[in-house]
């Protein structure tokens, strides 16, 4: 009896781990490697909260910031004085790749949305890995090193300000 509890309460924490993140807040490495084993690795921070915000700002090796804010993407970039505004033709919902996770096994889950499978991982229920194949076929692993979860995120943070005399594509 004892032994089917625990897998009853096993099977609930894993359908409900990915399920309950409205906002989340972490610092991350994102390790790319190619073809040829190659490996790039960026650091950053990432804010995401619903419905559909996420920034994602990188500090090395280059400084960049990705603004998210529903089916609109603000790219700026300091070190060539650029801003790139586009409109998104799919969802990039982080927080959405994750609600829509399936269980694998107890920490691993896996989402497929827009034909793009990801994985991703938990540790003690924190959301601790997302990783992919991308479409240059470069393997693409985003480890989240200070995770904290359903947490107030102030809306202005999403807000892109894009600097006076940067060039702007669209």
């Amino acid at each position: 009896m004892r032994i089917f509890i625990f897998s009853l309460l096993s099977a609930l924490s894993l359908l409900a781990a990915p399920k309950d993140i409205s906002s989340f807040h972490s610092t991350f490495t994102q390790t790319i490697i190619d073809e040829h084993k190659k490996k790039l690795v960026y650091t950053g921070e990432l804010w995401a909260a619903k419905p559909q915000n996420a920034l994602w700002t990188y500090q090395k090796p280059i400084q960049k910031s990705v603004y998210i804010n529903g089916a609109r993407l603000t790219l700026i970039e300091p070190a060539i004085e650029q801003a790139t505004v586009r409109t998104l033709n799919g969802d990039i919902d982080f927080l959405e790749i994750i609600k829509k996770a399936k269980p694998i096994d107890a920490s691993r889950y896996s989402a497929t949305v827009n034909n793009q499978t990801y994985f991703i991982d938990f540790s003690n229920d924190t959301l601790s890995t997302i990783s992919y194949t991308d479409g240059y076929e470069n393997q693409v692993i985003i480890k989240f090193l200070t995770p904290t979860t359903n947490k107030p995120i102030e809306a202005s943070r999403f807000k892109a300000v894009i600097p006076q005399g940067f060039d702007i594509i669209k």
